[in-house]
């Protein structure tokens, strides 16, 4: 979902000393360098996004003789799956694209590191704080492999609907403040000729994003809990029948945008873009993904769902995922180094030049706080300030892909009209059943 950068600007590595065959001792553990990093030794950097090396400036700084080389390739596994093998790999890795690589293989290999230490070693910024109360809550958790944490997912990605502020300036809109204020506004979209709401249709998990979205407002956050944990009953929550009948509203009342079933998600942006509709649903790498198509006057912007009525469980809560993995291969050759990149990837700093020059957001709390940026990357962030602990989170699209996929298509052909409510919950908790008594499908818990 976030877009791939094509180039590396500059290189990014350091003096080489040289001349000394003794080998080198470690330094002392200390706040300043908790790994015992040897301050000579080169940090071989392969990230599949530019922001990857922005942290090498920052190391070094401190390490003024270590070379810091980012290799930028989009093809991963193709490039690092046999330095593995191998017992050669990387010793830091950020893994995206469509390339990415298989993280559940690797660990079952014994491949990735556990970043427990780096987690609760002082801070780049503060020594007298931990790198995770640094973080935003709840992050950690996509990274974490039966309990272990074996990467840490960088960037923030806010879900939320999308609008032209200049576009509502003109006509009068308000943001939405209950559901039943959108169906309202889709009325007055309508009757200005306007298609009210357009998804990709062809990409349905965006509708089941959303039913979920709006599901853990109403009933809470045990709600998506329990549908992770494959509980009995999970999809049959009063809250998300509620959801799924909510958004269904759109279809029945006419209010989505003539062929949005037909689209993908660059075509249902596209028009969306084009001022054929006036709502979609969508994470925050929007922007990216459409760089040089948005108008110069749209002045796009994002929106929480809002609830089903004025009394929710979270009223201020949005979908965040954590995605963009970075890890420390178990056999890297300078791991203490690898583990030290990291922490200085997780500095304020680094994380606040990740926002300004790659518009994303990142788990670092408050690094985005004060930066100049557009509508929509600012319009994101507010929303993910706002939320403070009140973040809706899930994993079984991660953990389960398969089962996510089958619910996904389930909602569409729910829009469609192909299925009745009772149907779309009935089909979906027989899969989720079905999926709990699989014992050849590992299974995992969130607490």
């Amino acid at each position: 979902m976030l877009k791939r950068r094509t180039l590396l600007q500059g290189a990014l590595a350091g003096a080489v000393l040289g001349g000394c065959s003794k080998t080198p001792v470690a330094p002392p553990v200390s706040k300043e360098n908790p790994f015992t990093v040897d301050g000579n030794a080169p940090v071989d950097l392969v990230v599949s996004e530019e922001y990857g090396g922005f942290a090498a400036a920052a190391y070094r700084k401190r390490y003024a003789a270590a070379v810091v080389t980012p290799k930028l390739t989009p093809q991963l596994s193709a490039q690092l799956l046999p330095r593995f093998a191998a017992g050669n790999p990387p010793d830091v890795v950020l893994s995206t694209g469509d390339d990415e690589l298989a993280l559940g293989r690797l660990v079952k290999e014994g491949q990735l590191t556990d970043l427990q230490q780096l987690l609760d070693a002082p801070s780049w910024d503060n020594p007298n704080a931990a790198v995770k109360d640094q973080l935003l809550p709840d992050m950690l958790d996509f990274g974490r492999y039966d309990g272990t944490q074996r990467t840490v997912n960088y960037i923030a990605s806010v879900y939320g609907l999308w609008y032209s502020a200049s576009l509502f300036q003109r006509n009068g809109w308000e943001v939405p403040r209950t559901w039943p204020d959108l169906l309202a506004l889709g009325n007055d979209m309508k009757a200005a000729r306007l298609g009210p709401f357009i998804y990709a249709g062809t990409h349905p998990y965006y509708l089941l994003e959303l039913v979920l979205t709006l599901a853990a407002k109403t009933g809470g956050p045990d709600v998506v809990k329990r549908i992770d944990n494959l509980e009995d009953g999970a999809w049959k929550d009063e809250s998300v029948t509620k959801a799924i009948t909510a958004v269904g509203e759109l279809a029945k009342r006419g209010l989505l945008a003539a062929g949005t079933a037909a689209n993908d998600h660059i075509g249902a942006q596209k028009r969306f873009l084009a001022g054929k509709a006036g709502m979609l649903p969508c994470g925050n790498w929007l922007e990216n993904e459409m760089k040089g198509l948005v108008p110069q006057d749209f002045a796009l912007t994002m929106f929480a769902v809002p609830p089903l009525d004025s009394s929710p469980a979270l009223a201020s809560g949005v979908h965040v995922a954590a995605t963009a993995p970075l890890l420390v291969p178990d056999k890297a050759r300078n791991k203490a180094g690898g583990l030290e990149y990291l922490r200085a990837m997780l500095s304020a700093d680094v994380a606040a030049q990740v926002t300004s020059e790659a518009s994303q957001l990142t788990i670092v709390r408050g690094a985005a706080d004060g930066l100049e940026m557009g509508t929509a990357l600012r319009s994101a962030r507010d929303l993910l300030s706002a939320a403070g602990d009140q973040l809706i989170i899930w994993y079984f699209d991660d953990w389960y892909p398969q089962f996510a996929d089958a619910a996904a298509t389930a909602t569409a052909q729910f829009m469609a009209g192909g299925l009745q409510q009772s149907e779309w919950t009935a089909r979906i908790q027989a899969a989720a059943d079905k999926l709990k008594q699989d014992s050849a499908v590992t299974k995992y818990h969130r607490d």
